[in-house]
């Protein structure tokens, strides 16, 4: 692997045994050494200093029966440490609904959280880092949409899923990266308004031309955004004169510039399993165009040698969540900690993610 990774994490403060014993901790930090895959970055020490709360959390989740969900940017000793599953925004949705415990602990960015309480308004949910955020979702609001909506009276307003709850209460579905080309061909007419990310709606007018007119708002993923065509083709050149095929694995949030150089363009989760299937067929040496935690996953779970080229950029949302907060979310949630929705707002936003559910099965 040649791919530039960031440190692992370390606790923010010196963190105690919580009374676990020391071979109870050894056995821990050695379980999620081998779990995460990379022995380089995450040492057995730096494993060792995180034991005693993974399983101090993990303790808590069964004494309190809580489903702990978290997102596939989230860092490793979190996905593989305590997490009960790890997806995709859709995937995740889906889940905290289904989920049979009252209590969904949801590691992510804030739009998530209340996605997750969209779909099961009755269940306490809680997120432990509420001032983590994402460029996407704080850079629209619902009065954006309203004025969208008077400015193309009876034209469809399609949302990435990476939006506010109030902004989902404005809109007539809701999307995801891994169906949102599916939701949008299916809309019925010849027009609809897609927000906020541009680079996926620059990909929705390529895909839809001659079918429908995609009106597009300008906004951005923050890490995506990081990535160019021109960068894609210097790697490509670069490893093609030492002998190396790259092959490119693209998030639909990118540029069209870098879409048209890959070979292959998904969500997260999707990129995660093509990878994880080219490595299986021989396939070594790839290119993942996403935030870092999707390279994070792909190592973990092949059982093949590969290799991971080029770098990834990290999402600083994402990344807010550490342990410690997830400790004390469990122990003892601070109000803002848990998710509150109007009942409104719940409402209307659920028309969007029902009509969301509906398309894309």
């Amino acid at each position: 692997m040649v791919l530039d990774m960031p440190a692992a994490p370390l606790p923010r403060r010196l963190v105690g045994t919580f009374g676990y014993s020391e071979s109870e901790i050894d056995k821990e930090a050695q379980r999620l050494q081998y779990a995460i895959k990379q022995p380089m970055r995450w040492s057995i020490e730096i494993c060792k200093s995180l034991a005693p709360m993974t399983l101090e959390i993990n303790r808590l989740k069964k004494e309190k029966d809580v489903f702990l969900i978290a997102h596939s940017y989230q860092t490793p000793d979190i996905t593989y440490g305590v997490a009960d599953s790890v997806a995709d925004s859709y995937a995740l949705s889906k889940e905290a609904r289904d989920a049979p415990q009252q209590t969904i602990l949801f590691s992510s960015v804030r739009f998530m959280a209340e996605t997750a309480k969209i779909v099961s308004p009755n269940k306490t949910v809680l997120h432990p880092s509420p001032d983590a955020g994402c460029s996407l979702s704080d850079g629209i609001g619902p009065q954006d949409i309203i004025e969208l909506k008077e400015r193309y009276p009876g034209v469809p307003v399609v949302c990435y899923i990476n939006t506010s709850a109030a902004v989902k209460a404005e809109c007539d579905v809701c999307v995801t990266s891994s169906n949102y080309l599916k939701i949008c061909e299916r809309l019925p007419g010849d027009k609809l308004i897609f927000v906020p990310d541009r680079f996926m709606g620059k990909h929705l007018q390529n895909s839809l031309r001659g079918m429908k007119e995609i009106i597009i708002y300008d906004g951005e993923c923050e890490v995506h955004a990081e990535f160019t065509g021109e960068k894609i083709r210097t790697w490509k050149k670069n490893m093609s004169d030492h002998g190396i095929d790259l092959f490119v694995l693209s998030h639909p949030e990118c540029d069209a510039g870098v879409l048209e150089e890959s070979d292959f363009v998904g969500s997260s989760e999707l990129l995660k399993d093509e990878a994880i299937r080219l490595a299986s067929e021989g396939k070594r040496d790839m290119m993942l165009i996403t935030e870092c935690g999707t390279a994070d996953r792909v190592l973990a779970e092949t059982e093949n040698h590969l290799n991971l080229i080029g770098s990834c950029v990290m999402c600083r949302h994402m990344k807010r969540t550490q342990l410690e907060d997830i400790l004390q979310a469990l122990r003892d949630p601070h109000p803002e900690q848990v998710v509150e929705l109007e009942e409104e707002t719940i409402r209307r936003a659920t028309k969007s993610l029902d009509e969301m559910f509906r398309l894309a099965e």
